[in-house]
Formats: structure tokens, sequence, C-alpha cells
């Protein structure tokens, strides 16, 4: 995908689902009209302005970042602030309402890219295919690409939402009505989308010269999987287990089972396809964001479908992503200085205990230090000082001083240890550096934590620059996960544990262990394990409120592990997110908008 056109008539989508102002002029200052989308360079044009959005959805703090990783069990904003996230991560009872600009911004880039997407799909049987310009091959594609986008929108706002404004008719202009439908209606039509990208889509990023970043019939796959899965939970919210949950309505343990068995026999096809796809699990956990293997290198195997930050080179049509910088820990006040291979030290959010606690076995679970940094070397001597953190209740202080580069400056074992253990390891080194060990029992709400270092990026020119990596939305990684869960809530450990498993041999350090040696049983196989392995396989991965959410576990589970204010904040009203502001307040013919409860 070369320049990335942004249709100027995004102004109209816009107007659609936020009437606008009375004195708005819109001007069309490049006389490009929805039309020209009819045309065979429009038709792809219009397209390629929805994979647009992706830049900004999985590059900005207020995108997926904000919705679905701080504010869960396993991550925490830092408790100081310093980023807008957390007012949304701590559940603040005053400052996060319905105005909030995170759910905002899904709901507002989600309806504009619907529109024209429904326009690309009404309209694709108009498009000139006698041209060179598009061949009837690339037009089904196109029209299965906007088939899975739109599914992918609409699903993500009802993992968020709950009922939902549901259209498949493109609005050419600015209405200033809207109907919140049951959100069994979009379900139904995210269904329907997939089934038919799942037909007109190709293969997967690996096949058929497909351009990474586009939608594919693997990508369908695993996304109708999880729509399954997500349903059957839907049916399966009984109100004596979620006395509270807005989903009660539903419950229908049959139509449950059924949708348990679809995301079973979903998620097992791909998997089971996989080879013929091109796909397979990356050889080692590590390899998955290793930036040698990231898109469009076609080398990462196990990519289903990405954000591509790379795409203008100049970066015009968006802006690089800034996860890079996330969670990275405040290094710097001891190596005295950032640099390109630690990164910038935003120390926004860092998981909680339970996220360390959750990966055992670390001798043999390369897991943990496939997400964690556990060393950082000197880049300059530092005159150094002391530390001093409590160890078992003891206050405790270390003198530390940097006289050698590239020597160990910072190590964070991940485990506790004793003064005199830390003592031994750090003093009386001769030429060599006294260095800083911090064990779990230093760990602060601030800057002192292993960074997370899936997304750092170490190829640009200096530590503050922001990341154009591309971000893996959807892996086969995943895909055995929601196989497991499927099989779980189907009653049939067994297979649920043989998927687990197969991800965990993956993971398993092969030089000090045999096979088998991380294996677990079916009497293993509980809701909780399962959030636990999603855990140590997708940490911050953009997946985890949706996964509480969607389990029912949101509330419980923050209540206890969340270690700031998200705890004693949050309540059930948070299971959703409020309906924004503008959306309520523009609809001002006919019936109200609706609010979700609480809010």
């Amino acid at each position: 995908m070369k320049k990335i056109l942004y249709i100027s008539i995004a102004c109209v989508f816009l107007c659609f689902f936020y009437a606008c102002e009375d004195n708005l002029i819109e001007e069309n200052h490049s006389k490009l009209t929805q039309d020209f989308m009819k045309t065979p360079k429009g038709y792809g044009m219009g397209l390629n302005s929805i994979y647009s959005v992706f830049k900004t959805m999985y590059g900005y703090e207020e995108g997926i970042h904000g919705l679905m990783n701080p504010g869960t069990d396993e991550i925490k904003s830092n408790i100081n602030g310093g980023n807008r996230t957390s007012n949304l991560a701590q559940y603040h009872l005053e400052n996060y309402n319905y105005d909030n600009e995170y759910p905002r911004k899904l709901w507002t880039d989600a309806y504009v890219a619907i529109n024209t997407l429904n326009y690309l799909i009404e309209n694709v049987s108009t498009v000139d295919v006698t041209t060179q310009d598009l061949t009837p091959a690339q037009r089904d594609r196109y029209y299965g690409e906007a088939r899975f986008l739109r599914a992918f929108f609409y699903f993500y706002l009802v993992q968020q939402f709950g009922d939902i404004t549901v259209t498949t008719r493109y609005n050419a202009s600015p209405s200033t009505s809207a109907t919140r439908e049951d959100m069994l209606l979009a379900y139904d039509v995210i269904i329907s989308d997939l089934e038919e990208a799942i037909t007109k889509c190709s293969a997967s990023p690996q096949l058929n010269n497909l351009e990474s970043g586009r939608a594919s019939q693997a990508a369908a796959l695993h996304l109708l999987a999880k729509v399954y899965l997500t349903l059957g939970w839907v049916y399966d919210k009984d109100a004596s287990k979620y006395p509270n949950n807005t989903h009660n309505k539903y419950y229908n343990p049959s139509k449950a089972q059924e949708y348990y068995q679809k995301a079973y026999q979903t998620a097992t096809k791909l998997i089971n396809e996989a080879p013929s796809f091109g796909l397979k699990l990356m050889d080692n956990f590590a390899d998955v964001f290793n930036e040698t293997n990231d898109a469009p290198s076609g080398k990462n195997k196990e990519e289903l479908f990405v954000a591509r930050m790379d795409w203008d080179e100049d970066n015009v049509y968006g802006a690089r992503s800034t996860l890079n910088h996330y969670y990275v820990n405040g290094y710097d006040a001891y190596l005295g200085e950032r640099n390109l291979i630690d990164g910038r030290c935003y120390s926004w959010n860092n998981p909680n205990s339970y996220t360390y606690n959750a990966f055992t076995n670390r001798d043999i679970d390369t897991r943990y230090n496939g997400t964690f940094q556990t060393v950082w070397f000197a880049t300059k001597t530092v005159n150094g000082g002391k530390v001093t953190y409590k160890i078992d209740g003891v206050s405790e202080s270390f003198d530390w001083k940097l006289t050698t580069v590239g020597d160990t400056a910072l190590f964070y074992p991940g485990y506790n240890m004793t003064a005199d253990e830390i003592r031994k390891m750090t003093q009386n080194r001769g030429t060599k550096n006294q260095y800083v060990i911090f064990t779990p029992e230093a760990y602060s709400g601030t800057n002192i934590f292993p960074t997370i270092t899936k997304f750092l990026d170490r190829t640009k020119s200096v530590p503050n620059d922001n990341s154009d990596r591309s971000f893996i939305i959807f892996r086969l990684g995943e895909t055995y996960l929601l196989a497991a869960e499927a099989a779980f809530k189907s009653n049939d450990n067994a297979n649920a544990a043989k998927h687990i498993n197969i991800l965990r041999e993956r993971a398993r350090n092969k030089t000090n262990s045999q096979a088998g040696a991380l294996d677990i049983t079916a009497n293993n196989i509980t809701l909780d394990f399962i959030l636990e392995e999603r855990t140590r396989e997708l940490l911050a991965e953009h997946h985890r409120w949706a996964d509480l959410a969607r389990t029912g576990t949101l509330v419980e589970r923050v209540r206890k592990y969340d270690e700031g204010p998200a705890a004693i904040n949050i309540i059930d009203k948070h299971m959703l997110r409020p309906i924004p502001k503008r959306q309520i307040e523009r609809v001002t013919a006919g019936e109200p908008y609706p609010q979700n409860p609480g809010w």
C-alpha cells in the first residue's frame, strides 16, 4: 500500500453520528466526492483510507491501548498521573465520565469508517472493472476486505458499548436522529460480514503477495472464532452468577453451547489449515516480537492481522506509534542517560503483582524473559550513591557506582532476594560496577519495575523517537487460546489442555528441560488458569479489558488484583463504556439516545 488517501468527505461521515453544528460550512478542497469511490482508482483509495485509521487506533495513547491494557488485573496506570489514561484506567468516579476522550475516539473512528465501508460495500457492483486500473479479482478482494473491516469495527463497538447503532447503508448527509439497536443485530452483521470475507479475501498475509496489514481469510477466521466465543459468553451469563451484568437478559444455555462449539470449530479450522495458509507458530516466543521479523518483512509466520505504522515514510497521513515508550521504566535515573537500546522512560503503565506472579516455572518457561527486560548495561560512568528499599519488612541500603561502561548497571531478577544475597552479587567486584538490584519488593507504581520489551523500537536514531513498528492485532498464538477457552466452555478440558500445551511447548526452554516439561492436564483447566495463560502469552497486546468483560470477571479481578485506585473505584457500570456525550447531545430529533446503565 503506497500513499494512503484520506477522502475529504470524511467530514460528512462524521456528521452522520455527530450532527454538525448549524454554522458549519464544509469546503471540499480536494474536489473529491463519494462518487470518486465508484471509479476503479477511487474504490481502492477509499478502502485504503480505512486502513489509515489503524495508525491512530493502535498508535495513540487514547486509542485501543488505553481501552484494553491499563485498568485491568494485569496493568495499572502510573499512580502519580502524567498520562491521560489515568482517569479511565483508575475508574475515577468523577473524571472518568461520559465525556471521556477514549470511548469517544473509538466511537467516532469506528462510525466514520463504517459509513465509508457501507458505501464501498453497497456500490461494489457498479465499479468498472473493464480497465487496467482494477481487475474483477482485485475488486472482489477489496470487497472482502471491506466486509472484514466493517465486522472489525462493529465488534469492537459491541465489546465496549453493548447495544449500539447498526446500519449497513451509506448515509450521505448529516442526521440529527439515531436509534440504538440491540447488540445482537450488530452480531448478525458481524457474522455475515466475516463469512463473506472468508470467501472473498486473499488467503493470508504470507501467501499470494498480499500486502502485510491487509485483511485476509486467516484473519477473518480468527476474528469469527473470537466473535462466536464472545457470543457464547453473552448467552451464558446466568443472573444468579452475574446479578449485575447487563447481558443477563440473553441467558440461554443451549445457545451458549451452540456458539462455543462454533468458536471451537472455527479456531481449530484455522489451526489445522495453518500450513496451507503459510502460517505457523514462530519457533520461539521471543521471535514473535523480534524487530527483524516485523511486517512487512514476511518473516513472522504467526501474524494474522497487523496495524502498519510504516506506510507513508514521511508520515504525512498519520503519526508514528508512541507505544514503544509506555512500559519503559526509569532506568535513566541510574544509567545517567537514556539510550536507544533501553528506550524512552515514560513509565506510564506497569504490571500489578498478579502479572509477575502469573509467570511461573521461569527456569523453563521463556515467556517471562521474552516479555520483560531484566538487565541494563552501563553506557557511561556514574558516581552513584545508595539505593534503599525494604526487604522482608526491613529497610536495607546498597551502595552503587558505575565505573565500567558495558558492564551490568541494573538487574531486575524478578524474584525476591535477601540483602546478603544482593550484597554478595553487587559489592566488592573490583574494577567492575557496583550495580543496582531491584527485587519485586522494591517495585513502585512510578519508575521501578521491569520494562515490557514487546514494543521497544531499537531502529530509531534517538531514544525519544516514536516507533514505526507494525503492531500485531491478531496472531496465531491467540487462536490456540481461543480454541482452548471454547473447549473449556464446552466441557472438553482435554482439548483445552491440548491447545494450551502446544503454546507451552513452544515457550519451553529447550536447553535445560525435556519435551513436555511444561505440559498441563485436563485437571488444571479452569477459567482462572486460562486467563493466567492469556497473561503469560498475550500481556499488553491489547486484549485484556475485553477478555475480562467477555468472561464477566472484570470487576472481580480488578478488585482482587489491582494495586491502585481502580480496585476501590471500579463498580458494575464499568462493565461497559459510556456512550459519548457528543452522541447523546447531538441526537435532537426523535427519541433521546440512551446511555448505558449508571452513566
